[in-house]
């Protein structure tokens, strides 16, 4: 797990790092300061399957997050992406606007998130967050395994 694209040409990245946890799982601690203030909060999730190199595999989502935090009515995978947020990053579930202010957090990727249908595998999970202008604010990569027994890594 680690920052990607830095630096930001709209935001400041101040704190991007693994830590480790005593249950073995990983998360990421981020500080991350965003001076402007964003009407359009874009969520881009795309998944990478490993065969000689990694390539896409299935999950291709775009979420527009002001949107679809108003929204009562949401697609299936929209609601999962939201479910996602929601429980991992309770600092960015909140109607627009947002910006203007610093997110600190601790991110962890739960395996109750991987759909159970995925084939064992190596996989890369790119996020990113994006204003109007399709600007990276901010963007991570997440590495790992899915095998019989579920996620290692």
């Amino acid at each position: 797990m680690h920052c990607i694209d830095t630096p930001y040409k709209k935001s400041h990245l101040i704190v991007c790092e693994m830590i480790k946890f005593d249950n073995s799982t990983v998360g990421l601690n981020i500080s991350i300061a965003i001076p402007i203030v964003l009407n359009y909060f874009e969520l881009t999730a795309k998944l990478f399957y490993k065969y000689t190199s990694y390539r896409p595999f299935m999950i291709d989502w775009t979420v527009e997050l002001c949107k679809a935090v108003r929204s009562t009515n949401l697609n299936p995978s929209t609601a999962l992406v939201m479910r996602v947020i929601e429980e991992t990053m309770p600092e960015f579930y909140y109607p627009c606007p947002h910006g203007n202010r610093t997110y600190t957090l601790i991110w962890t990727f739960h395996p109750a998130h991987i759909p159970s249908t995925l084939p064992s595998g190596d996989y890369r999970l790119d996020i990113y967050f994006r204003d109007a202008t399709r600007t990276t604010l901010f963007a991570i990569q997440n590495f790992g395994s899915v095998r019989k027994q579920g996620i290692i890594g």
